[in-house]
């Protein structure tokens, strides 16, 4: 089951309030709620907050699923979350934006996979207690009605150190630092081009960055487009282990069998 309050007040408040309880046969029934508040100081500035709760119980991956690589446990317990952020918007009127978030987490029960060298096998399990606390922040310049320039920030931090001797396949390989850059626009005769050039360093691992490029025509019934990813060929891995795939290209024809 599940409800919402959304309020509104003198154009410069706003409130939510939400709960979904659930119920599940062999556990007892989980509450979560929700709250968020935000109040625009000008015209231009808006400060907001909110607070949750979240609950999942384990998938039929996690409690069962056996590969050569991976086992699952039946023993899982479900994760449970609170999460707090606070943060605050500015747009200048349409030119300029920017926003910044401060947040934290506290999780308990995580589900993560586990092993205790390279060539072990990963297995499901709970870690215990883990506190997450991050800042994101971001801007964006609009250039006319036609172009558009991002910048994305996220520093996290887990209060949790690594159980040692122990690789961890998720909980343990967070992100500490990323930024993305990002463009999008239509240049002469229809062309849509978007690009973006991120950079991320994980957790006790070297950093790295990848760059990908978007070309498509907007014009006519037969628009080709190509999209060109990790350019600059950059080995990395998300999860210990398996290499990401390096330069590709994807290109097609979208046809158009009627006009818009």
């Amino acid at each position: 089951a599940y409800g919402s309050l959304d309020l509104r007040a003198l154009r410069r408040f706003s409130l939510s309030l939400g709960a979904r309880e659930e119920v599940y046969g062999s556990l007892a029934s989980q509450l979560s709620p929700s709250l968020a508040a935000g109040v625009w100081l000008t015209s231009r500035v808006k400060v907001r907050g909110s607070v949750s709760r979240a609950f999942r119980v384990p998938t039929y991956t996690d409690l069962y699923y056996h590969d050569p690589a991976n086992l699952g446990s039946p023993d899982l317990r479900p994760e449970r979350a609170w999460s707090q952020e606070a943060g605050i918007d500015w747009n200048s009127g349409g030119v300029f934006r920017a926003a910044a978030t401060l947040f934290h987490r506290r999780e308990q029960d995580v589900i993560d996979y586990i092993r205790r060298s390279p060539s072990d096998i990963w297995r499901a399990t709970n870690v215990h207690r883990i506190r997450f606390t991050g800042i994101e922040a971001t801007a964006g310049v609009r250039a006319g009605r036609s172009q558009q320039l991002d910048f994305r920030y996220t520093g996290l931090n887990g209060a949790q150190n690594a159980i040692p001797g122990v690789l961890s396949k998720y909980v343990f390989n967070y992100p500490s630092h990323s930024g993305v850059a990002s463009w999008h626009g239509t240049l002469a005769k229809g062309l849509l081009a978007r690009t973006r050039v991120g950079a991320l360093n994980r957790r006790a691992r070297d950093p790295y960055a990848l760059w990908d490029i978007y070309l498509a025509s907007t014009r006519g019934r037969f628009r080709p487009f190509a999209q060109f990813t990790n350019l600059t060929a950059t080995v990395y891995e998300e999860i210990p282990g398996v290499v990401m795939p390096g330069r590709a290209v994807v290109g097609g024809i979208e046809i158009l069998l009627q006009r818009r």
